[in-house]
């Protein structure tokens, strides 16, 4: 009896830390000064995006940090997908979007490669301005929805 308490105890704090770090391989950090806010790209690719170009408006992004989702709209079409969020990393899965035709919606293509990419990270500005880098270059420039 006495081996067995100890054997016991001993098996419970391995269980308990390997579920530990289980969790933590997939949870996400929540940054309240991004998380579940529009963000309308305004920059996109170091142009300046004119929202009369985009029938549906100004691509949009929404990070749900908590839920490990992303999700928006490329100014035609919208988007829903997983993300998981590190620190100042953003790693997307997979996104499905809608499959509408918008004449003059020249950024799709390039708009879900960026979100796509291994190395996506974000920095936030002193004027408000978030951030979407690849490579520590530039991609996108966001502004919080009015």
């Amino acid at each position: 009896m006495k081996l067995k308490l100890p054997l016991i105890a001993c098996l419970l704090i391995v269980l308990s830390a390997c579920s530990t770090i289980k969790k933590d391989e997939h949870s996400s950090v929540v940054d309240a000064r991004i998380n579940n806010i529009v963000w309308d790209v305004v920059s996109f690719n170091g142009k300046t995006l004119n929202v009369r170009n985009y029938g549906n408006g100004l691509p949009s992004i929404t990070f749900e940090m908590q839920d490990n989702k992303i999700n928006g709209s490329d100014g035609c079409n919208t988007f829903m997908g997983v993300a998981s969020y590190k620190g100042n990393n953003i790693t997307a899965g997979p996104i499905a979007t809608t499959q509408m035709a918008c004449p003059g919606n020249t950024i799709s293509a390039d708009f879900y490669e960026a979100l796509a990419s291994k190395h996506l990270s974000w920095a936030l500005t002193g004027d408000g301005t978030l951030r979407l880098l690849v490579n520590d270059a530039e991609v996108m420039a966001l502004k919080e929805r009015q």
